[in-house]
């Protein structure tokens, strides 16, 4: 009885460890599929029914599931079965009014003859689940309260991005960059990959890269020597193709990168468009008060001509106060006018020094 209780304690203490670390460290460099649903390809399927709308639009592949039975799958057509890769994606799980736990995600290592296949799914409330589909049953691999649903500190409003990581049977999950967890599933070695969505619910996918190791790849899907035999002609034309592929993917990635790049300062120009904007508005206030100070000094300089007409008038007269009384107005109104030239002219200036920071 001792020994069993040992027994047990390591294998919970390796099943509670477990799920907090990585397991699957392997390389996954060849990238078998990039899609930005940019275009409307024949990989996914399009549809709109009483019952599911699958449509490509605006770089977005939004699958929903009008009615609140069953679930909806999307499945890459092109994409044959994988038990080794790293599969990432964007995913955004709307609020749905007549469904709290709303929400979707992917579906990995799925079964040709539809006997079963792994769900990784968010919701709208930062909460994920994993859940197995085994001969129409579904079963949460973890939690079976709230459905199955677990609160994720790595999960946000709005997109997040998922990757899954799998290696034979051990499995690694990730939610924008963060490691969530790791488990183990022994149901299905290999499968196709897609998209899957809950009852009453929507989702909209903006990326879906695959990724694989070229190697263990070859291995699991060996060239049939039937048809090669002993060729090395054909071996090494697809060897040709192959990196011909490779380098295409790579040359995607490198422009998928210039093209946030640009997107990045287009952000920036705009920006310094709304302070030109800006600098032009008070550029148009300060020539307006410019204007409207010059009007000003004409008249204080036709009232400063016409006083000083007075002075040389009233100097020929003998009444010497009044000769000193206007005298000290006019020299007022000289200040005055001096002080009116001077703002005039630090007003000026600055319209300038605007002009050039607009340019």
């Amino acid at each position: 009885m001792k020994y069993l209780k040992l027994i047990l304690l390591l294998l919970l203490s390796n099943f509670t460890n477990g799920q907090n670390k990585e397991r699957v460290l392997a390389d996954f460099s060849t990238v078998v599929v990039f899609d930005n649903f940019s275009t409307g390809a024949n990989r996914w399927e399009q549809k709109n029914t009483e019952s599911e709308q699958f449509i490509i639009s605006e770089n977005k592949y939004s699958i929903s599931r009008l009615k609140p039975d069953y679930f909806s799958v999307a499945l890459a057509k092109d994409i044959g079965e994988y038990s080794d890769f790293e599969l990432v994606t964007k995913i955004e799980a709307e609020k749905v009014k007549s469904n709290k736990n709303a929400g979707g995600g992917v579906i990995i290592k799925a079964q040709k003859d539809g006997s079963g296949a792994l769900i990784i799914e968010i919701n709208a409330k930062k909460q994920y689940r994993i859940k197995l589909l085994k001969n129409g049953v579904f079963t949460p691999l973890f939690h079976t309260k709230n459905g199955g649903w677990e609160k994720s500190k790595h999960l946000k409003k709005g997109e997040n991005e998922l990757k899954i990581r799998t290696k034979g049977n051990e499995f690694d999950i990730y939610f924008n960059g963060k490691f969530e967890r790791s488990f183990i599933e022994t149901s299905f070695a290999k499968g196709r990959q897609g998209f899957y969505v809950n009852g009453n619910s929507r989702i909209k996918a903006g990326l879906f890269l695959l990724k694989a190791n070229e190697i263990s790849e070859l291995k699991q899907n060996p060239i049939d020597s039937k048809t090669t035999g002993n060729d090395q002609t054909y071996t090494e034309l697809v060897k040709v193709f192959k990196d011909k592929i490779d380098k295409q993917n790579q040359e995607i990635e490198r422009l998928t990168e210039e093209l946030n790049i640009c997107k990045t300062n287009l952000t920036i120009d705009t920006t310094s468009a709304s302070k030109v904007k800006e600098l032009n508005k008070d550029n148009v206030e300060l020539k307006s008060k410019v204007a409207q100070l010059e009007t000003e000094l004409q008249q204080a300089q036709k009232r400063l001509t016409y006083l000083e007409s007075m002075k040389e008038d009233i100097e020929k007269q003998t009444d010497g106060d009044l000769v000193l009384s206007l005298t000290e107005l006019l020299s007022k109104e000289k200040e005055k006018n001096k002080a009116l030239k001077a703002e005039n002219d630090a007003l000026k200036k600055e319209v300038g020094e605007l002009r050039r920071r607009g340019n």
